[in-house]
């Protein structure tokens, strides 16, 4: 068996990645992380993000936290990410609210005006 690689995500909060895969049918590498923070609370995307993109080498902005389940109480998170090799294939694929939600963007929702923004 493979070892795992270990990721510290902050002080408080250490993972590794149980899953690494390369997708080249979306161009991105797509990972599936266990984040230990026993005794504190679920760490942030952006905590997430800036961890991986120094371990990986990729830009913060090329990554996309798809999700981070966490069992109550259990200190335990299950976290699911995608990192791409450039901003084109991101935008193809993933939904605008998840790229904005990890760069901190806001982003509208529903209404007439949702539509035109850019």
């Amino acid at each position: 068996m493979a070892q795992q690689l270990k990721i510290k995500v902050s002080d408080k909060a250490e993972g590794v990645v149980e899953k690494d895969v390369q997708n080249n049918v979306f161009n991105r590498r797509e990972l599936t992380l266990k984040i230990f923070h026993i005794g504190s609370g679920t760490p942030s995307r952006k905590e997430i993000i800036s961890a991986l993109s120094a371990v990986y080498g990729a830009k913060e902005d090329l990554i996309v936290v798809k999700s981070v389940e966490t069992i109550y109480g259990g200190g335990i998170s299950l976290v699911r990410v995608n990192i791409y090799k450039n901003k084109g294939d991101l935008e193809k694929v993933e939904p605008k609210h998840l790229i904005g939600r990890d760069t901190g963007q806001k982003v509208k929702k529903g209404g007439k005006n949702a539509a035109k923004q850019g």
